[in-house]
């Protein structure tokens, strides 16, 4: 009796094991992992974190399944497994091949009609009633049979899904490497009891300008008591992307290699912050996440992995698993489960530093100035901001207007907020032991090469002086670690701020990104005269980008920034990259895109580009191939929604080349005899991608 119990019931535990493998895998681990893999650019965490998450998920639903489908008897296990395997199947093919474009764009925040669509409803319906009544038939008519035919049914339709998903992370497997740690406001306006080193970056401040604030501020020098202005100060290059970094870490971008991994090299070896971190100094820098690599967390204290943050993998999971039930539901159910993916709860948005002056400030009087503390001896903080960077938004209150302000106002506001912080360590008497650092990554005039520099030294408070050394942002880096090490030689310049007399000379070098379309590169220049002499400016060298054209995979995201991965495909009227974006400009933009496979049954190819800059609101039409595709003003409406456009499949050549031309007819064909760089800029692309349903 015992062995014919133990039989029947290792029967159905080799059915319910069948079933529930099949379900667990098609929902649990198969729908997450492919739906991240087709989602990789939006969603914020990554893909190991998916990976472990779906696993551990799925090992406990299985064991739940197998004690649901083992344990009962007879007819209830029969029907409970039909059941499963059923919704199984169903699942499996709702996620596979019944899903159809709303029309809206889903899950992009455009709200879904669905009463619009009855007739696929109906259809979808059917095809699901025919999944649950099929094993209930397959016991009814292949009684003896039906039990082999849901196990390798199961399995088979298991395998299939193995061999999909192994194929689809072997082709995506270079791009599923997705930065999760953040730059944070994490102690922004903390400082140490004892002493403090402050250094504000602003951003396209020229050394000019410092004759605006002087004439604005009638007691500028009084307030700045102590301070040394450097100007014959020489940036170390042109544009954030190439002169943050070089700035904060002696490294210079030469495109040897790709941006992304120029900014892992740089942190990966030690660093001057390495240094300060031995000494004790709690450093902590704002700026944006995108100057960083994650080796940076170990001697940066507000840059943190937000994968480690309490309640990260339940948001993680909540949000992959809902985006799951909202593709494999059926048609009725699937309103319950709709989610806009762009605007997703993340760990990153909600402490992530970004660049906001006004903001900046708003938190600094909200947060009533800066506090100390006893936890540290030393303190570093290095704020990233906006300075004089177009578009002017800026008041001289430091409020941000929606309406725009002008270049005087900008930088007004700007000192208003820097005298505000230095009125604020006066008074609390933190302000004669600190060390205050005000400069630029970039000037804004000529080259860009003449950015503002002063100094306040520990111990310094009286008077105001003007000093004409030959500084560089190469010396930056050495200045920092002088201040706690005889050993500074081996970062930047190797040489710092206070080591060369007013009229002394000196080679330096600037380093600008320039270049147009797919020919990127960065142009090393060198001088020994006065950094405001732009003409001196004498080219070096020219170092280009190694990236060769290779042919477009459909549903790959390619950026338009420093690693230029979208640029390749660019032939006319795209500029230089500014960093995390490529400008269009004139009357003409083209990009000639080799696709390397397009699907028989793709009737249309849907394009999108993420616009980040409006620089002029203009009317643009977009062929393809000859044929228009688009046409609309593009105006600040496109920041949100982005460009997006089809391109029937029929009209792509047999050599499955893709030709995008954007025309600007408000843009005078005059300006074809311009330098690219000269012509009317348009809108700026930050990314690109083709994809079918």
């Amino acid at each position: 009796m015992n062995d014919i119990k133990t039989e029947q019931f290792r029967h159905r535990l080799a059915l319910g094991a069948a079933v529930s493998a099949f379900f667990v895998f098609t929902f649990v681990l198969y729908a997450p992992l492919k739906l991240y893999i087709e989602n990789k650019d939006v969603l914020w965490f990554n893909f190991e974190s998916t990976l472990i998450v779906s696993i551990a998920m799925s090992v406990v639903a299985l064991l739940l399944l197998l004690i649901i489908t083992a344990v009962p008897k007879k007819m209830i296990h029969t029907g409970i497994c039909c059941l499963i395997f059923a919704a199984a199947l169903g699942l499996f093919i709702q996620g596979n091949f019944l899903n159809i474009d709303y029309g809206s764009g889903v899950l992009d925040g455009s709200e879904i009609a669905w009463k619009d669509y009855t007739t696929y409803g109906a259809i979808n319906s059917a095809v699901w009633a025919a999944c649950l009544a099929m094993p209930f038939a397959f016991w009814m008519v292949f009684r003896a049979q039906w039990r082999r035919i849901l196990i390798f049914s199961s399995l088979g339709l298991v395998l299939v899904q193995v061999v999909i998903l192994s194929s689809v992370i072997v082709q995506n497997s270079s791009h599923l490497n997705k930065v999760t740690y953040e730059v944070t406001r994490e102690g922004i306006y903390e400082l140490s009891e004892d002493e403090n080193t402050i250094v504000f970056v602003l951003d396209s401040f020229d050394n000019e300008y410092l004759d605006k604030i002087k004439n604005d501020f009638p007691d500028y020098e009084k307030r700045l008591e102590g301070f040394t202005e450097y100007d014959n100060t020489l940036a170390s290059g042109s544009g954030s992307s190439v002169a943050l970094p070089s700035l904060l870490t002696g490294e210079v971008f030469m495109k040897e290699t790709s941006y992304s991994s120029y900014i892992d090299s740089i942190w990966e070896d030690t660093t001057v912050y390495s240094a300060l971190n031995k000494k004790g100094v709690d450093t902590r820098i704002f700026a944006q996440t995108d100057y960083f690599s994650g080796d940076a967390k170990d001697d940066i204290n507000n840059i943190v992995d937000y994968m480690d943050t309490a309640g990260a993998y339940t948001s993680m999971t909540g949000t992959i698993y809902k985006y799951a039930a909202y593709t494999y539901a059926p048609h009725y159910l699937k309103q319950f489960f709709w989610m806009d993916l762009k605007t997703i709860s993340s760990y990153r948005s909600k402490n992530a530093y970004s660049l906001n002056d006004a903001q900046f400030y708003s938190d600094y009087v909200r947060d009533q100035g800066f506090t100390y503390t006893d936890s540290y001896s030393d303190s570093l903080r290095i704020y990233n901001l906006d300075g004089a960077k177009p578009p002017y938004n800026l008041t001289k209150s430091t409020i941000k207007s929606i309406n725009g302000t002008s270049l005087n106002d900008q930088i007004y506001g700007c000192f208003n907020c820097l005298f505000s912080m230095i009125d604020d360590l006066k008074e609390n008497g933190k302000y004669e032991n600190a060390t205050i650092i005000v400069t630029a990554n970039t000037g804004n005039k000529g080259m860009t090469q003449n950015p503002v520099l002063l100094i306040k030294e520990a111990g310094s408070v009286e008077g105001y002086e003007i000093n004409h050394a030959p500084l560089s942002a190469f010396d930056f880096a050495p200045t920092l670690a002088s201040k706690y090490t005889d050993n500074y030689t081996n970062y930047g310049s190797g040489k710092t701020y206070f080591d060369f007399e007013s009229e002394a000379t000196r080679t330096r070098y600037f380093y600008m990104n320039t270049g147009e379309n797919a020919n990127t590169k960065i142009s090393q220049y060198s001088t020994r005269s006065n950094a405001n002499d732009v003409e001196s400016l004498r080219l070096l060298d020219n170092f280009y980008s190694t990236t060769k054209v290779s042919k477009y995979r459909l549903g790959t995201s390619l950026t338009f920034a420093m690693d230029a991965t979208a640029n390749q495909y660019c032939t006319q009227g795209f500029c230089a990259t500014t960093g995390w974006r490529t400008p269009l400009a004139g009357p003409q933009s083209q990009m000639i895109v080799p696709i390397s496979s397009i699907p028989s049954d793709a009737e249309d190819i849907h394009v999108f580009f993420d616009i980040s800059t409006i620089h002029k609101p203009t009317k643009c039409v977009i062929y393809a191939n000859g044929r228009q595709v688009f046409g609309a003003k593009i105006d600040k409406s496109f920041k949100e929604s982005g460009l997006n456009f089809t391109v029937p499949s029929s009209i792509i050549e047999k050599n499955n080349k893709l030709t995008l031309r954007f025309e600007f007819p408000e843009i005078s064909s005059s300006e074809y005899d311009l330098e690219q760089n000269k012509r009317t800029k348009t809108f700026s692309v930050e990314s690109f991608k083709m994809y079918t349903q």
